[in-house]
């Protein structure tokens, strides 16, 4: 990876196609795009059987502000990242066009009888649902789902351990930047409010 490689916000919008499609139940659980499926380099805490017996599973679908590492055309790395906006979004943009129903292993192979029956945003990292389940250190807007399992197939692979997560796939937007991981580190690292630091964020990012 080259030293100081690019940061990209990933968008979506409710007036062209860009979106979240599907949610894949994957063996490395991350959240990547073109048509994109996100990076199985990057781990990220499993989901969780959180009833046994209603074959309920839970995890995290989107995280906000987390770094996924790309490749363009030229074989460079960078990464692109959700805001907590894009990621709520998604959310509602997901149920309003019927796509919780359905789902594929490792972003290839279709399968039928697993379907979203809860989902929610963490709106408080520290007293959330998510805590209460078994879940550490996700922040504020991350996007959980629970999904009922009637397909025996996948619970069987669950149970294996040969998949332990969730990755989003769909079509997404970029906004061209010159914005870097040294930029954002230096924000990152003063000692501005966290309001302020997403402020400041956003306002380089449309500035480069």
């Amino acid at each position: 990876m080259k030293k100081n490689p690019l940061v990209i916000e990933m968008t979506v919008s409710e007036e062209n196609e860009t979106g979240v499609d599907l949610i894949s139940f994957v063996e490395n659980p991350a959240i990547e795009v073109d048509f994109m499926y996100f990076s199985k380099e990057q781990k990220r805490e499993a989901f969780k059987t959180t009833d046994e017996e209603k074959r309920i599973v839970t995890g995290a679908a989107m995280i906000p502000d987390e770094k996924i590492v790309r490749v363009d055309e030229k074989g460079e790395e960078y990464f692109v990242f959700f805001s907590e906006d894009t990621i709520r979004l998604c959310n509602e943009m997901y149920f309003k066009q019927g796509k919780n129903v359905g789902s594929n292993l490792e972003h290839e192979t279709p399968i039928d009888g697993v379907t979203v029956v809860e989902s929610w945003l963490i709106e408080d990292s520290k007293i959330d649902k998510a805590v209460a389940l078994g879940f550490k250190d996700l922040p504020k807007g991350t996007w959980m789902v629970s999904y009922k399992k009637d397909n025996d197939e996948v619970l069987a692979k669950i149970k294996s351990g040969e998949v332990l997560g969730f990755s989003v796939e769909g079509m997404f937007g970029q906004k061209p930047s010159k914005f870097t991981v040294n930029d954002l580190e230096t924000i990152l690292d003063s000692d501005l409010t966290k309001d302020e630091k997403k402020a400041l964020i956003k306002s380089q990012m449309e500035q480069k």
